[in-house]
């Protein structure tokens, strides 16, 4: 097979707004380079706001000046795993708006560039798999009412580039070839539009291809409206997979009028034809209150029933929200709607046997929960090993093997690494009202819809994942790194209650000698009801920094999560934008916490 060239393209003859275009062209170059390095001097970091030439030594100017080169942002999603393609760009329309090329005294036009030599773009990243099914995952063939895909601001996307279905073929196969999964090594990402992949006409031989790269397990998303029986044989066939499956409801007048789907029942019947084919699922529910509140918790109660029934893996509710450019008015209360659908799913948890998650967590757990952070049992899947051994929804686990747990993802980590053991057999020790008890868990006693490929704790489900006692100590360092006396945390309504607890609770914050002020930016970026900490970009840092700066004096160090700029590795929001620009623009020092997405 020809390998298939990454093309991008060029917007060329750009006009800089400043008189000398060959000044503009220097300018814009300094900028690409310090969108992607940083500059140091005797080992320490220096971030310089200017430039003089050599040819006039007595004028100084801003390297960046606010429109001064008229670069706008990459209209390819690329940028923000690979940036270096984008600067590549940048620099040859830098170059191209002062120069033409030529080819034996002929003006040459032109538009792009290709990669030159593939394995130069390789990456040693933790490659799932499951990822390159996500560039196939760029169609729907519903059209859903919530879809949030609708409600992307704009300027995302516009960075999509359109493909047409052989060339996404294409380069999926060209993907494979450079894929070693064993190894982590496979060319640069980029981000998928998360469509459903069964809708792509080559989803088969996609699928085929990757399976014969490798035997590792797929997880494949999906709307349903393919999973006709014949569909699902091929599925169970290849092995190994697990469907995240958005059925949203049972109700097929409901479907047609949510998710425009001409012919539900095909969705419907799909539960019942995975369970007969050993295909572990997650039935996905977005409630929407399209009539009343009333309706769609009825309509939730129903639906779990049925897919309970049929044999779920797990019951995924994704409480429903929308963006600005979803909708300019609101279309209902955010914390009505979403109380309402937490108490339907607490409900629902004492009469069902499949776990029910309700996402993001932490949003019931700050409703419900007085301590947090606790390794409290929400729910078990199916048949696992867990839900064998006795172990009851409400248990906290505070023991494992002898060992005392403190904390939810110190539980997660060791159910993980027992999960992945040749382990036989573990203990639990567990907390359930006043009694302390131990229990013997077989590892080995499970069967569907539990699965040792997909699951990773023993089938315990718990309120998300926690937060990490280690981000607290790695604060505490970064402070004491910085000999900073005034520090601003910028968190997120989510997470705050239990980062909070997390900071009374740690000696490393009970002696004095430094100022910590915790606050939460809004969501300007996405606006509407959205407050997602790790949809925040870093406009948005930026906004509640300056706003902070006229409440407050300016603090010594600015802190942030690192996940919203966890995608790839070059410290990028999902604009593209490097997050060095908060400390550019503001002036304050910014220092990242290094953190996991606690949306899980």
């Amino acid at each position: 097979m020809e390998e298939h060239a990454f093309h991008y393209g060029l917007q060329v003859n750009r006009e800089y707004p400043s008189r000398d275009a060959l000044l503009g062209m220097v300018r814009g170059q300094l900028r690409n380079i310090l969108d992607i390095a940083v500059l140091m001097k005797d080992g320490r970091e220096i971030d310089p706001d200017g430039f003089k030439l050599l040819l006039d030594r007595t004028s100084t100017y801003e390297i960046r000046s606010p429109g001064a080169d008229g670069i706008s942002a990459s209209p390819d999603s690329t940028s923000i795993y690979e940036p270096r393609i984008d600067f590549a760009r940048k620099q040859l329309e830098s170059l191209l708006s002062v120069i033409e090329l030529e080819s034996r005294g002929q003006v040459i036009p032109v538009d792009g560039f290709k990669l030159k030599n593939l394995p130069d773009w390789l990456t040693f990243d933790a490659f799932d798999s499951s990822e390159i099914l996500e560039y196939a995952a760029t169609r729907c063939n519903c059209d859903c009412v919530f879809c949030y895909n609708k409600g992307a601001p704009s300027s995302l996307a516009l960075r999509s580039a359109k493909k047409t279905a052989r060339e996404e073929l294409n380069e999926i196969k060209t993907r494979l070839s450079y894929l070693s999964p064993d190894a982590g090594i496979g060319l640069f990402p980029c981000p998928p539009l998360s469509y459903d992949f069964l809708a792509h006409p080559y989803f088969r031989e996609i699928l085929r291809s990757l399976r014969e790269k490798t035997p590792q397990p797929l997880r494949i998303s999906t709307n349903g409206r393919n999973l006709t029986p014949e569909t699902i044989a091929e599925l169970a066939a290849l092995g190994s997979i697990y469907l995240y499956f958005s059925l949203n409801t049972s109700s097929p007048e409901r479907r047609k009028n949510l998710m425009r789907d001409s012919e539900p029942q095909i969705a419907i019947s799909a539960p019942g034809l995975l369970r007969e084919k050993g295909i572990p699922y997650a039935a996905v529910i977005v409630p929407w209150p399209v009539n009343s509140i009333d309706e769609m918790c009825q309509d939730i109660c129903q639906t779990v029933t049925y897919v309970d029934g049929c044999g779920a893996h797990l019951i995924e509710v994704n409480l429903p929200g929308y963006s600005s450019e979803f909708s300019r008015e609101k279309l209902f209360d955010l914390d009505e709607v979403w109380q309402a659908c937490i108490s339907t799913i607490r409900k629902l948890r004492e009469e069902t046997g499949c776990p029910i998650v309700a996402m993001p967590c932490m949003y019931e757990e700050n409703l419900y929960e007085e301590r947090k952070n606790l390794p409290r049992i929400m729910g078990m899947v199916r048949n696992s090993p867990a839900a064998r051994s006795g172990l009851r929804m409400g248990d906290v686990i505070v023991g494992i093997n002898n060992v005392h747990i403190k904390s939810r993802p110190q539980a997660r980590d060791m159910l993980y690494m027992l999960q992945g053991s040749n382990q036989r057999m573990t203990k639990f020790t567990i907390q359930r009202g006043k009694q302390k008890l131990d229990l013997a868990v077989n590892l080995e006693d499970f069967d569907y819809p539990y699965s040792r490929e997909f699951d990773r704790h023993l089938g315990v489900i718990f309120m998300g994942t926690g937060l990490r006692l280690s981000y607290i100590e790695r604060l505490r360092e970064i402070i004491d790194e910085s000999r900073a006396r005034d520090v601003l945390f910028l968190s997120s309504s989510l997470v705050k209650p239990t980062f909070e607890q997390c900071l009374r609770e740690s000696h490393l914050f009970s002696s004095g000698g430094f100022k910590l002020t915790v606050e939460v930016p809004r969501n300007n970026y996405f606006g509407g009801n959205i407050f997602m900490g790790d949809l925040l970009v870093v406009q948005d840092f930026i906004d509640h920094i300056k706003d902070y700066l006229k409440r407050q004096l300016a603090p010594d160090l600015v802190v942030i999560p690192s996940s919203p700029f966890s995608r790839g590795r070059w410290g990028r929001d999902l604009t593209g934008r490097v997050y060095l620009d908060i400390e550019r623009e503001t002036g304050i020092p910014v220092k990242l916490l290094e953190c996991n997405t606690i949306y899980d």
